[in-house]
């Protein structure tokens, strides 16, 4: 099976993070390294919580 997760949302994000380094690369098309650097430059311009997704 390619999705096995039952969670989604923030606790999904959160399994990504955590989990298999492939897992985050195969879900978001980026590595884990390159996620976290998207997540700091968009709190850094001021993009806050919107739409019920954490940064």
């Amino acid at each position: 099976p390619y999705h096995t997760s039952k969670l989604s949302g923030d606790m999904w994000v959160q399994e990504l993070l955590t989990g298999h380094p492939d897992c985050i690369c195969c879900e978001l098309g980026m590595c884990k390294e390159i996620f976290v650097q998207l997540i700091e430059e968009l709190r850094e311009i001021g993009v806050t919580l919107r739409s019920h997704v954490l940064l």
